[in-house]
């Protein structure tokens, strides 16, 4: 072999193609090189001279892995047409089972789980499975409306009833009539809200605000919060007779930490999408990386590592995406940017600001008014820090 080892060879095709399972068989047979051998990405390593039933059974181990892989890949794009969601996980399968119970009917569903799990994802589903599907799917994250507002974006109100209110409008209960709609983060919703809520739920009416009419309502409610209810309704923050009324069917979201061999293929699928939003070419993971990301405590669950997967489209040139990288990465994400000691005050101050408000806001999947309450700040006054320090919101992608 002129010019080139065997461990060279390997490199190239890494770099070719890192989906191919590569056995590297050699004359040398030492520890060290078997160990980087495996570090390069070859899934095995075999020492001349070579048994032939030895070598044919460790091929057709990997072909049988191989199989396994494909016959997971096409399970898994299955699931996303149907469910708009990825993953094959025991604790997400059971979602998908309940999705499909509950889809077909009337009955309201609470979703329950962490920030970032995907919980509007649940409630996607069980729209475009429902009956109604053909009808409206009216949304509103209720830790976003001030509570001065959240009755009128529910209910509505006449011309005049109010300053600023030039003309009638209808509220998010009327336009789900015959429909569906999705209360987000249901927990944040005032006590005084919520008893007219309740009134909907209990007699199917609404009264517009400055309205004396009544008008009827059929509305199927999907409700979702990240907070525990009971200890809600315990502590009087919620009301029990509303909470009995959502809490028909309950479906947990699982964090990614309980579902952590989801994450390679939810690693992929983001790897794919920033690559084609940012005009980049494929990337892969090194077997090396991907257990790296599989062991992360994933905090800020699918929403973090949505956002790592941007970050390595973006700073990683190679294709192959080795544990060198993700170790760099992991240090700005997990630790941030070093400030730089020679920075004037002003600009160090800045770029704390710009780093700090930017996780907070990634980890909040860039709701403005659930990251505002978190900083106790007006969500006006967050709009003109962004601009002031250049934060721009990402386009959506609604797919898990």
């Amino acid at each position: 072999m002129p010019g080139m080892n065997g461990l060279k060879v390997l490199q190239q095709m890494m770099t070719l193609n890192s989906l191919i399972p590569v056995l590297l068989i050699s004359a040398y047979g030492n520890i060290p090189l078997a160990i980087k051998a495996t570090q390069n990405g070859a899934v095995d390593f075999i020492e001349k001279p070579i048994n032939a039933r030895d070598l044919l059974s460790r091929i057709s181990h990997q072909l049988e892995i191989g199989e396994k892989l494909q016959i997971t890949e096409k399970k898994i794009d299955e699931i996303q047409k149907r469910y708009g969601m990825i993953g094959t996980s025991q604790n997400v399968m059971v979602v998908y089972q309940n999705i499909d119970q509950v889809a077909p009917t009337n009955v309201r569903v609470l979703i329950t789980g962490e920030t970032g799990v995907g919980k509007e994802l649940v409630a996607n589903a069980i729209h475009s499975l429902s009956k109604r599907s053909h009808q409206p799917f009216i949304k509103l994250n209720c830790a976003a409306i001030p509570s001065e507002l959240i009755e009128s974006e529910l209910f509505g109100y006449r011309k005049g009833s109010f300053t600023g209110a030039f003309s009638d409008r209808q509220g998010k209960f009327q336009k789900a009539n015959n429909a569906k709609l999705f209360l987000d983060e249901i927990g944040d919703m005032s006590m005084m809200t919520q008893a007219k809520v309740l009134r909907v739920l209990e007699q199917g009416e609404v009264q517009p605000i400055g309205d004396s009419k009544i008008k009827k309502v059929d509305v199927r409610i999907i409700a979702a919060t990240n907070k525990n209810l009971d200890e809600e309704v315990e502590s009087g923050r919620f009301r029990e007779d509303l909470f009995y009324r959502l809490n028909v069917v309950k479906i947990n979201m699982p964090v990614l930490s309980e579902r952590k061999q989801d994450i390679p293929h939810l690693a992929d699928y983001f790897l794919s999408y920033f690559c084609e939003q940012h005009n980049k070419k494929q990337k892969h993971f090194s077997q090396r990386a991907l257990e790296i990301l599989i062991n992360e405590p994933w905090n800020g669950n699918i929403r973090e590592l949505r956002n790592l997967m941007e970050k390595f489209v973006i700073f990683v040139e190679e294709e192959i995406i080795d544990l060198k990288h993700v170790q760099n990465i992991f240090s700005r994400q997990r630790l941030g940017e070093r400030l730089k000691l020679d920075l004037p005050f002003k600009e160090a101050r800045d770029q704390f600001e710009k780093e700090f408000i930017e996780t907070k806001l990634i980890i909040n999947g860039w709701k403005i008014g659930e990251t505002a309450n978190q900083l106790g700040v007006e969500r006006t006054n967050l709009y003109r820090k962004m601009k002031q320090l250049g934060i721009e919101q990402p386009k959506p992608d609604n797919s898990f």
